[in-house]
């Protein structure tokens, strides 16, 4: 006899409602509040302001605390948030960061009566065996490990738990209707409240629909159909649907079970760096990654050998895509790192969406170009030696205290590499990230040979744009030469102490008036400047633009010396 699991009553939807609309409404005022307080006053060129840490990170407590017992889409938001560091800074970010969708398992009448009415036969027909303990249970579903016997073949069984697309609509309009509610009170132009929405639900339904997944991983498949060191479990065809899947069983260890790793013998260095590549290249050569790589989605390959450990992934629910239009808009946003250029980088990132209509660009660039300060002139060398968590402190930082907004390919993709970043220097601390991800992020921004050149030609015509030869001279360098000829500036060289990860300026520095002192101060800037691009385009392989700067240095060198 089947079981239909029984809809949620009207009481029962009542009192979720007020639940989950309380417990948004209370989180999502916070967030904003803390959050406008900050970018207001770093627009007003204050950046000594900091949203209050204590309040931010009580709410959130509280939030993960009734997500857990709320379960289902609650607990996908506080992981959704986790990845936005548009809207929480870096300390509250860790709150949520590792919110597990771990919830107890739907009863195993429930999970039979699904099966059966999707498959419209008796559970004994599909499967020669089915284990009643499910093996994982999340928010949406849980996985069972079965016997199909048709083939008998071990496989797994993911079964959406029963009523979830009601609950699921349930908790979306909840949300809706809070997002209302609060633009109604407050001006929401400091976080995307209904882009957050589109974003969040478009995620949400992907994951629940087992097709999708189902289309998700034979792409992956195909696309490690040559590599022997990475595995992707085989989807049955056959048993593909809405509601539940049927995948290859995967028998391997989990990627942060040490001890069991090191039993087996596997190198963990070995295993980080077929990890991260394999990711490196979803990301940066199929442009189409796996969006949720937490150690439990991530596996050695029992029976591999242990100098050759084969990487398995599972879990092909969430993905993220990196387009065309995003490539270009990352080798523009590229190009302005290389000429430190925080106007170019604001327009590469409107481009890229991070940046609103009617937004304060110039506080924008003023944060860009602190950002900047502290890594102009590194040469490649000392980029390597970067901590990862330093440089995405110092982002995390800047996304908050401006009025950006991280779109949702890029909001994955920065969860994706926060999380590998765990995984791979828990597996193995020495590990280096910035060398395993140079070559492919080469090969993604198109530097080759051909590519080299054509940076080289945008570098030259920013050298050579207005009749000037300096490599970084817009506008506003020219409006501000102009006045200090004039006697309308007063400038002062500082003293340059090499301490930090940058040359900080110092206090101390003389005073030049109107005057000869001038032409000795403008000789002094042209050689300091080509000097620093020459060394630093060099040092990034860009032959043509490096030299043509240093033969500049040298000119505005005798320029000096004639001047003695």
């Amino acid at each position: 006899m089947r079981i239909e699991p029984r809809g949620i009553n009207r009481f029962a939807q009542i009192v979720r409602f007020l639940r989950v609309s309380r417990l948004l409404l209370w989180t999502l005022w916070v967030i904003y509040r803390e959050r406008q307080r900050v970018v207001k006053a770093r627009q007003r060129g204050n950046y000594e302001v900091q949203p209050n840490i204590e309040v931010l990170l009580k709410v959130l407590r509280a939030f993960r605390e009734t997500a857990l017992r709320l379960g289902v889409l609650m607990i996908k938001l506080g992981q959704f948030l986790s990845a936005r560091a548009d809207m929480l800074p870096e300390q509250a970010l860790s709150v949520l960061a590792d919110l597990q969708d771990e919830v107890p398992p739907a009863p195993f009448e429930h999970v039979t009566a699904v099966i059966e009415k999707e498959y419209g036969k008796p559970l004994t027909e599909i499967f020669s065996s089915f284990e009643r303990e499910c093996t994982a249970a999340a928010s949406l579903g849980q996985v069972h490990r079965a016997t199909l016997a048709s083939t008998g073949e071990t496989v797994a069984v993911k079964v959406q738990r029963p009523h979830i697309a009601q609950l699921v609509s349930m908790d979306l309009s909840t949300l809706k209707f809070v997002i209302w509610v609060v633009k109604r009170f407050v001006k929401s132009d400091f976080i995307d409240l209904n882009g957050l929405y589109r974003e969040f639900r478009r995620t949400v339904y992907e994951e629940i629909d087992y097709i999708t997944e189902a289309t998700n991983a034979k792409r992956f498949r195909e696309m490690f159909k040559d590599d022997p060191t990475i595995y992707i479990p085989t989807i049955h065809e056959e048993y593909i649907s809405r509601h539940v899947l049927v995948i290859e069983w995967i028998d391997g260890i989990k990627i942060n079970d040490y001890k069991a790793l090191d039993t087996a013998g596997y190198s963990r260095l070995e295993t980080a760096n077929r990890t991260v590549k394999a990711y490196f290249h979803q990301f940066f050569e199929e442009g189409f990654f796996h969006a949720d790589p937490h150690p439990g989605n991530i596996f050695v390959r029992k029976g591999s050998a242990p100098d050759n450990p084969v990487i398995a992934f599972i879990d092909f629910g969430m993905v993220g895509t990196l387009t065309s239009p995003i490539k270009r808009g990352l080798r523009d946003l590229f190009l302005a790192l290389v000429l430190s250029d925080a106007k170019k980088m604001a327009d590469a990132l409107h481009r890229l969406g991070f940046i609103g209509e009617g937004a304060n660009m110039a506080s924008i660039e003023q944060g860009l170009s602190l950002l900047l300060e502290n890594y102009y002139g590194m040469t490649l060398g000392q980029a390597r030696e970067l901590e990862v968590s330093n440089v995405a402190h110092d982002l995390d930082n800047l996304l908050y205290g401006q009025p950006f907004r991280i779109p949702s390919q890029f909001a994955f993709a920065g969860r994706a590499v926060s999380t590998l970043v765990g995984v791979s220097t828990g597996l193995a601390p020495t590990f280096n990230f910035v060398d395993v991800a140079t070559p492919y992020a080469r090969k993604f921004l198109d530097l080759n040979a051909e590519g080299i050149g054509k940076i080289a030609q945008d570098v030259l015509k920013e050298a050579v744009g207005a009749g000037q030869v300096l490599l970084r001279l817009p506008a506003a360098i020219d409006r501000l030469v102009g006045k200090i000829e004039a006697g309308q500036i007063e400038v002062r060289l500082a003293n340059l102490p090499g301490s930090g990860r940058r040359a900080r300026r110092g206090n101390n520095g003389a005073t030049l008036s109107n005057g000869g002192s001038f032409g000795g101060l403008t000789w002094s800037f042209f050689f300091g400047t080509s000097l620093a691009a020459g060394v630093y385009l060099t040092s990034l392989q860009l032959a043509a633009p490096g030299w043509f700067c240093l033969g500049i240095a040298g000119i505005s060198a005798l320029g000096l010396l004639f001047r003695r």
